[in-house]
């Protein structure tokens, strides 16, 4: 019993063996003792069985199916190809299995209706998607700065994610139109559930455009606009080629708030900062302890699982729609002006 007497672990499986799965499940473990890794499977069995040795997961299964017949496992993480995220959340939540799935959650509403109608079946397990920064207290903060009225209204938020592509990512899903590939699916996705959780998804108007030329037609920078019934925009722009930065800017009556590098605890225990960002003032509003996004991600679903945290799907249904509407809008325009980033 690694966690106490009154809780065990939670026994995760993990189906695929991309990337992802290591700072997102298989290092993070090491940290939370809610979960323990006790099986892992991938279609290539030789690269599951690395992994297992590596971190020490004591079991290999032969194939997906196999590990979703474990009686013993109480949940699983999800780390295959963006197009078959929705197919095996069904079958693991179908498996009597929780289910933390690796974003995008899936790729279209059609996909997210799926999803919703097994969870609207009775007794069905827990699912969740891994869509780490929302599992960090800075949003909130930023959250209860806006409805203070500290700083007067809010007027304008404007979000860069740019993280270049090496070797305009060959042989990844990001270069893959029908794996979730291009800028906005991947990345936009963030800026999304940072509205979300800011100011709500619900504007009066949605611009959005691109020029569509990266690889297999994916578009390569993405600029997204949104306007509200009182007045707020919301812009962003994702990018596969401009140099990195993730940060948002808000601009509100009496100061400018920005949070930079929002990204960095990705990499490990990081702080994140909400400063100032005027010529007089380059102040640190909030400063938050070191922090590790997937850790904490981690801890949230162990939560879920255990009813203490509520899965707040509907909220995932709602970022899914906007993000297809947001993406048919500029596949209408498909144009995409380099000097003018929003």
């Amino acid at each position: 019993m690694k966690n106490g007497e009154e809780q065990p672990a939670y026994k995760l499986g993990i189906l695929g063996s991309s990337n992802i799965a290591v700072p997102a499940i298989l290092e993070p473990s090491r940290v939370v003792e809610k979960v323990r890794i006790t099986a892992i499977a991938n279609r290539t069995f030789e690269k599951a069985a690395k992994l297992a040795d590596t971190y020490r997961i004591p079991y290999v299964a032969g194939s997906l199916e196999e590990l979703l017949e474990l009686g013993e496992l109480d949940g699983v993480y999800i780390a295959l190809s963006n197009e078959l995220h929705t197919e095996w959340a069904v079958r693991a939540l179908k498996a009597g299995k929780h289910v933390l799935v690796e974003k995008p959650i899936c790729l279209n509403p059609e996909e997210a209706e799926r999803l919703r109608l097994v969870k609207e079946q009775s007794a069905t397990p827990k699912l969740a998607e891994g869509l780490m920064i929302a599992f960090h207290p800075w949003q909130q903060a930023l959250q209860s700065i806006v409805g203070s009225g500290q700083f007067g209204p809010l007027h304008r938020i404007s979000t860069r994610i740019s993280v270049p592509a090496k070797d305009r990512y060959a042989g990844n899903y990001r270069s893959v139109k029908a794996k979730g590939g291009g800028a906005f699916t991947d990345l936009g996705c963030y800026w999304l559930q940072f509205l979300q959780t800011l100011v709500g998804l619900q504007p009066r108007e949605i611009r959005a455009q691109s020029a569509f030329d990266g690889p297999d037609g994916c578009d390569w920078t993405f600029q997204a606009a949104l306007q509200y019934e009182n007045g707020l925009e919301a812009e962003c722009l994702t990018s596969f080629e401009l140099p990195f930065r993730a940060s948002h800017t808000l601009y509100f009556e009496h100061t400018v708030l920005t949070v930079p590098d929002f990204f960095r605890p990705v990499k490990g225990f990081y702080k994140i900062k909400i400063r100032h960002d005027l010529p007089d003032n380059r102040s640190t509003l909030c400063e938050f302890e070191p922090m590790n996004y997937y850790v904490n991600q981690l801890e949230a679903f162990a939560e879920m699982m255990s009813g203490q945290r509520a899965e707040k799907l509907e909220a995932t249904w709602e970022r899914v729609h906007l993000q297809s509407i947001i993406m048919a809008e500029a596949q209408q325009r498909r144009v995409y002006n380099a000097a003018s980033h929003l």
